[in-house]
């Protein structure tokens, strides 16, 4: 392994032990459940990530121009409309990018 690597993977790791620490209030689970999700949520956040990022992207191309179009009306419900659509990006884009255990 080159040394530049090493490092980098360290910082992975610990990372992803953090990642499997079970949130305070959790319902209980049994040892091998519990071993399960720190598998899941190690090896799912990179897909979590690329899922939560691509719906990012994918709900700003439809959010961008259709709050424009709804800025050029004079109808009478826009602003609860352009609300609707900046609260779905604000979900789709914003909070963490790392699979959360439950």
């Amino acid at each position: 392994m080159p040394r530049d690597v090493g490092p980098i993977v360290v910082l992975c790791l610990l990372c992803a032990a953090c990642a499997t620490t079970r949130p305070v209030g959790a319902p209980p689970m049994t040892p091998d459940a519990a071993n399960g999700q720190g598998i899941v949520t190690i090896l799912g956040t990179p897909f979590y990530a690329l899922f939560k990022a691509t719906g990012c992207v994918l709900t700003t191309v439809v959010v961008v121009p259709s709050a424009a179009l709804l800025a050029m009306t004079n109808r009478p419900d826009r602003a609860e409309q352009q609300a609707w659509l900046y609260d779905g990006l604000g979900r789709n884009c914003y909070g963490s990018y790392a699979m959360q255990p439950i």
